[in-house]
């Protein structure tokens, strides 16, 4: 019997775990292939109908579903079983059964239940003693529901296929504490731990191995302060060039962790950190407790940190949420100056309580992936649109982090609404046809300091002197011209000896090799393009 196991990834760098998970722990042979959702329908197809197995399964979620319906219906007839598996189907096993040709369906955690399938489909015996298992004889059969024993569980993280070159994921609990009701990780609220000692002995090789980046999928990585601080102790003292992103409970940090933290010095941590609203009746809807107060504390903490990178998430569209507590919610966020903010809007995952609340809060979604909200009682269609317009804005001129002294300006000097200012942004690009879709660095530079200079005309020169320092340390290597012209060669003679006396490691011919000087109104910018690596100096006129 051939078995062939199908990930279909949103790219290439994000591997699909949950495949080489199922192949890890059976004993049977398994074929993996992976693909992305850029791949064809007609590819992927064609290299399933060329190897021919007798059971194929697809792990599914909200971004590849609709391109594994497609495969299926081509390759049914091909006389193949087809195994789906994932959070997609494990809400609505029956529907994809009936529906869609589909012979079995794993919901829940599935390693255990893939090694029991293909032991049954082996050996031909009965299919009533695998667990977590959905399938069709005459009636729809369901099995019992198990979770299985993280101890006997082996985790696949360093078998993915060239693993050094992609996004690591590693998990060392399954479960959440918390009950929010828009996410699939509410239906399980016991939290299981790995082996400390197996996931210490993974991280050693991962570091070893020097990889870019582990992302722990743990839902709530501080759930339990004894796995947090071991195993960030363990990263502390083995990492050589890795950088590791946690989901934590920010309010939930303790004192005497994030001191812990602050005296890490060699390693990269990113942690993310859902605030979501920061309206209590809002949060209270969905079934969150947390302490604004304190979630605000221990971000400004944790952001003096420098080897502390913070992504912080909202989400549009909640329950209670009208546009004015959104706009609130999204003032009081971003003026915490966290790396990057994440503006997400609500989508409707099967399995969550949030689908019991729609006739209640009068939600309309969308019935495809990934069943966004378009509008509800709070919030119109017109109103979510708008908030569209300042989450386009926000990546390009926040979330790339390419502007860091110009925030760094109102971080010192804040902004009254930043959602204003970033909607106000939108308008004005559409006002100046520029395109979101196609654009160079140097587009957004001249797009932000041009709007700089109509709706801030009293602060515009220092404006315009934080986006030319922006501009030209972002590259490694000279860029094209903009915004102001380099010294003349009359200056040169005059200004670089007066450079060279004032930044000591570098000479009057290393300035003319490899240097950009600009006048700005006080001082003078030096930006030194050697090697690959930009270094910049701002020195007194």
């Amino acid at each position: 019997m051939k078995t062939l196991l199908i990930g279909i990834n949103s790219k290439y760098i994000h591997p699909a775990l949950s495949i080489y998970q199922l192949a890890y722990n059976t004993t049977y042979p398994v074929t993996i292939k992976e693909f992305t959702i850029k791949d064809s329908i007609e590819k992927i197809s064609n290299y399933i109908i060329d190897e021919k197995p007798d059971l194929v399964g697809f792990s599914v979620y909200i971004w590849n579903i609709n391109i594994v319906k497609e495969i299926i219906k081509i390759i049914k007839n091909k006389n193949v079983k087809i195994l789906l598996g994932g959070p997609e189907v494990s809400f609505n096993e029956s529907d994809y059964i009936l529906n869609n040709n589909v012979d079995f369906v794993i919901n829940n955690e599935g390693e255990e239940s893939f090694h029991l399938l293909l032991d049954a489909l082996h050996k031909n015996t009965s299919l009533l003693d695998v667990p977590n298992l959905v399938y069709k004889n005459n009636d729809i059969i369901k099995t019992k529901t198990i979770l299985p024993n993280l101890d006997n569980i082996k985790l696949a993280t360093t078998n993915v296929l060239d693993y050094k070159n992609r996004i690591v994921y590693l998990e060392s609990s399954r479960g959440c504490p918390y009950r929010c009701s828009y996410c699939v990780a509410s239906t399980s609220n016991k939290v299981r731990m790995f082996p400390l000692e197996y996931i210490l002995d993974i991280l050693k090789t991962i570091m070893t191995d020097q990889v870019k980046t582990v992302k722990f999928l743990d839902r709530t990585f501080n759930a339990n302060p004894t796995y947090l601080t071991t195993i960030l102790d363990f990263i502390e003292e083995n990492n050589i060039s890795t950088t590791f992103q946690f989901e934590i409970v920010v309010d939930r940090l303790t004192q005497d962790m994030l001191d812990k933290i602050k005296n890490y010095k060699k390693s990269t941590l990113r942690f993310e950190i859902g605030i979501q609203s920061t309206n209590d009746l809002v949060n209270k809807s969905i079934r969150r407790n947390q302490d604004m107060n304190k979630v605000k504390e221990n971000i400004l903490y944790l952001n003096t940190i420098p080897n502390i990178e913070l992504h912080v998430d909202l989400i549009a569209g909640l329950p209670f949420e009208t546009k004015d507590s959104f706009k609130n919610s999204f003032n009081e966020t971003f003026s915490l100056f966290s790396k990057e903010l994440q503006l997400g809007f609500l989508k409707f995952l099967k399995g969550t309580h949030l689908m019991s609340l729609i006739d209640e809060h009068e939600y309309i979604y969308d019935s495809n992936p990934p069943y966004e909200i378009i509008q509800n009682k709070y919030l119109t269609k017109e109103d979510l649109e708008e908030i569209h317009m300042v989450e386009e804005t926000l990546e390009k001129f926040y979330n790339l982090g390419i502007f860091k002294n110009y925030w760094n300006y109102f971080k010192n000097n804040q902004l009254k609404d930043y959602y204003q200012f970033f909607l106000d942004l939108y308008n004005y690009s559409i006002s100046k046809d520029f395109s979101f879709l196609k654009y160079q660095v140097i587009d957004l530079f001249i797009l932000l300091d041009s709007f700089n200079q109509e709706y801030f005309s009293n602060i515009y020169s220092k404006l315009h002197e934080l986006l030319l320092i922006d501009y030209y340390t972002f590259f490694k290597t000279k860029p094209k011209l903009w915004g102001s012209s380099t010294l003349t060669k009359e200056e040169k003679q005059l200004i670089y000896p007066y450079i060279v006396s004032k930044v000591m490691n570098y000479t009057v011919e290393d300035l003319y090799r490899y240097a950009l000087v600009f006048s700005l109104e006080k001082e003078l910018l030096v930006v030194i393009y050697k090697d690959f690596k930009c270094t910049h100096f701002i020195i007194e006129k």
